[in-house]
């Protein structure tokens, strides 16, 4: 089936809002924060990033993602702060965009997950790939 084939229930749900889908709430530490910490709130929270913001402004500062932990894994982890391992910046992506906008994207190099809502406000919720495949083949 060619890729301009999208069967009508994808197309349907690919028009929910972001706010449908979002994850609510972002698993956050602070900048200053040392490594570990980082990994531990993945393991727990069973995420694959957690958001590093500034120790002073709570300002997202970006993410630290499990993929960017690899190159960190021969270092000591407890003496390396958390704002040293961030790969990707923050995104983000209003609450009444739609999933379509969201897969645009996270289909973008390097952006593996989206704040939801304004820079200047506090994050709303996430949004990362796994959700949007949630939202399409779900039954």
């Amino acid at each position: 089936m060619p890729v301009t084939d999208i069967p009508a229930r994808t197309a349907q749900r690919l028009r929910s809002s972001v706010r449908d889908l979002m994850r609510p709430g972002v698993i956050t530490i602070v900048d200053s924060a040392p490594l570990t910490q980082a990994k531990r709130a993945m393991v727990r929270h069973d995420v694959h990033a957690v958001l590093v913001v500034a120790t002073d402004t709570g300002r997202p500062l970006g993410w630290v993602t499990d993929r960017g932990l690899l190159r960190w894994l021969e270092h000591d982890m407890d003496h390396i702060a958390a704002r040293h391992a961030i790969t990707e910046p923050p995104h983000y992506i209003d609450a009444d965009a739609t999933a379509r906008e969201a897969l645009e994207a996270l289909a973008e190099p390097a952006v593996t997950h989206l704040l939801v809502g304004d820079a200047g406000l506090p994050p709303q919720g996430v949004v990362a790939p796994l959700d949007l495949v949630e939202l399409v083949t779900r039954p």
